[in-house]
């Protein structure tokens, strides 16, 4: 299996706080892992690394082998082309269609078939009658599944979600996550969720817990 992520020494502090402290990762392509732990171990800021939002204090982040870009513009396509993200606050655009939010992103970035995929991905979750609601009048699992969407227009290499199910009921938490699965399936996407489900962290290919900015426990599905 081909390694799609690399990290290697990862360190952040804000002032005087240590967050991410020595943080070692590898990710292969495909992969679906779960970073778990109790709230402000850091979990959150070590995606925001592995996501280019954020730049380490040391350590290395390494892409299909290649370092991740130094400059803001070479940075801002590496995100756009290879990365999704989703955030457990949908962040839609409310006076735009749901439509309309799931190919913004896409059309910034000359998608030109934006629109089709947008209706093949929304047909698959689940949201083919709702695509000309405004986020107001869609529900918050609608919401995040539209947030989704966004997040796979442009098949991402790699999709970072930080709790995407914590607003959801543990149905719709479930019915998430398969469609997320699915997704992976269907675009060879890696997967890195931040949750503190512990169904999603069981059904993951790997589950890592974190605890004071480092790595305590590791757990490979069987």
């Amino acid at each position: 299996m081909s390694k799609l992520l690399t990290a290697v020494g990862l360190k952040k502090s804000f002032g005087d706080l240590n967050v991410i402290k020595g943080i070692d990762l590898s990710i292969n392509e495909g992969e679906f892992i779960a970073i778990t732990g109790p709230s402000g171990s850091g979990k959150s800021t070590l995606l925001h690394l592995l996501g280019g939002l954020e730049k380490p204090d040391s350590g290395s982040l390494h892409f299909r082998g290649k370092p991740y870009p130094s400059s803001s513009s070479d940075l801002d396509r590496f995100r756009n082309e290879s990365l999704g993200f989703v955030f457990q606050f949908h962040h839609l655009m409310p006076e735009f269609t749901a439509l309309e939010n799931m190919c913004m992103p896409a059309w910034i970035a000359g998608m030109k078939d934006a629109e089709a995929k947008a209706l093949s991905l929304a047909k698959d979750f689940g949201l083919a009658d709702r695509l000309q609601h405004l986020p107001s009048e869609l529900s918050g699992g609608e919401q995040q599944r539209v947030a989704v969407v966004r997040a796979l227009m442009q098949s991402p290499d790699l999709l970072l979600a930080d709790e995407p199910s914590g607003n959801l009921d543990q149905a719709l938490s479930m019915s998430l996550f398969k469609l997320l699965d699915q997704a992976r399936q269907r675009f060879g996407t890696s997967i890195i969720v931040v949750t503190h489900s512990k169904a999603w962290s069981d059904m993951a290919d790997r589950c890592l817990r974190m605890e004071d900015g480092q790595w305590v426990k590791e757990i490979t599905a069987s």
